[in-house]
């Protein structure tokens, strides 16, 4: 309960207080699109097209969610959800241990740099609720800022994610891929979302995918 307390606070800060300007700032669909440039990977990855129903966890201000929604060509606003509102147009506000939809309510799922502010027992939590809410043939794509082997660029990464943060764990595929072991994904696949310019840090990418639901027949008389 103290951790949550301290991540949403930490969070509220970051964009009511002083730092709001900056906040919005990199949020904005200018400098994600910076942060993250290749917009049309993303949607070949997690195949968003017409008709799919389409989440983004922790969306900053959502900028980023409606313009990777807009180029798949998606007539409906995607659905966001963050710690706090106030940023943006954020739908929904939720913690990521219970997220409050439906089972099976999406077909594709992006959550972009927003698990590094959780320990692993929350990260676990969170992707039982990934996996949870998440249809037959889905997919989801967890991108985050990797660790590097010098601890002075670590220091230096943890700082520049640390904005809005409580805490940060920088986590490698391995360990990024390991929390979603148990939460009933068919496929984890480490994937390349870069290259990756601002910040000149190396990214981890995780696509979780579930098959097809099976047809069971009709039986024979």
């Amino acid at each position: 309960m103290r951790r949550r307390r301290a991540a949403i606070t930490a969070r509220e800060k970051w964009i009511t207080g002083a730092s709001a300007y900056a906040a919005r700032a990199i949020n904005s669909q200018a400098a994600m699109a910076l942060i993250t440039p290749r917009i049309n990977r993303i949607i070949d990855l997690i195949d968003l097209q017409p008709g799919r129903r389409y989440l983004d966890i922790g969306c900053g201000t959502a900028a980023f969610a409606d313009a990777i929604a807009q180029k798949a060509g998606l007539t409906e606003s995607p659905v966001t959800v963050d710690l706090v509102g106030g940023l943006g147009p954020v739908e929904v506000v939720g913690w990521p241990e219970k997220l409050p939809f439906r089972d099976e309510s999406f077909d594709c799922i992006t959550s972009l740099y927003f698990m590094h502010r959780f320990d692993d027992d929350v990260c676990r939590a969170f992707a039982d609720e990934v996996g949870r809410v998440l249809a037959p043939g889905g997919a989801a794509l967890m991108l985050d800022v990797a660790p590097v082997r010098s601890s002075l660029l670590n220091r230096l990464h943890e700082r520049v994610m640390s904005l809005g943060c409580a805490e940060v764990d920088l986590r490698g595929w391995g360990r990024l891929a390991a929390l979603f072991t148990e939460a009933g994904f068919d496929a984890i696949d480490l994937v390349n979302v870069g290259p990756f310019i601002v910040p000149p840090a190396p990214r981890v990418g995780v696509l979780l995918r579930k098959a097809e639901a099976s047809d069971e027949g009709s039986s024979e008389d």
